[in-house]
């Protein structure tokens, strides 16, 4: 056998392993690329469970915000003599429309809490894109009436020096 015969068949082998290998590559590629969109979707999935729990605690606090802030207003309205006034109405104006939403909200959760695990990456994300909307959503209203609970603290704490003052 003399050396291009050897050659040829060096570089025969050489290309059969090279092939081989090469298809071994895009198999494992392909695999590596399945497991890491469904690590993905996992990640999703716990991300969304994450949201919608926060979601669904900012809720029950949201609601128990709502009912101390129109307990506050309407004392501080009766307080000072202003229960029937235009300013009274228009924050139960607010009010409701707040207690609207926020039953709007918990209806919209109830739609959201179903088997996540079928759903797609592209549903995956809508769905927490949306969670994060309603959080978002939420924070306003309890920010609203968190500033309202403290202008009224300070309304109590006015009203309060002038019955000391006047009693002094």
């Amino acid at each position: 056998m003399n050396s291009t015969d050897m050659l040829a068949y060096v570089g025969a082998i050489t290309g059969v392993i090279g092939a081989a290998t090469g298809i071994a590559g895009s198999i494992m590629g392909y695999f590596g690329l399945r497991r890491t969109g469904e690590i993905k979707a996992l990640e999703l999935r716990l991300e969304l469970v994450k949201a919608a729990t926060d979601v669904f605690q900012k809720i029950d606090s949201v609601s128990d915000l709502l009912a101390q802030a129109k307990k506050s207003r309407d004392a501080i309205a009766a307080a000072t003599g202003m229960y029937h006034s235009g300013a009274r109405q228009n924050w139960q104006r607010q009010f409701e429309a707040d207690h609207e939403s926020l039953d709007s909200i918990n209806e919209t959760f109830d739609e959201l809490n179903v088997d996540f695990s079928r759903f797609s990456m592209r549903e995956l994300e809508k769905a927490i894109s949306e969670l994060y909307g309603l959080r978002t959503f939420l924070d306003g209203i309890a920010l609203r009436n968190t500033q309202l609970i403290a202008e009224d603290d300070r309304t109590r704490e006015s009203i309060r020096s002038h019955v000391v003052g006047r009693s002094a």
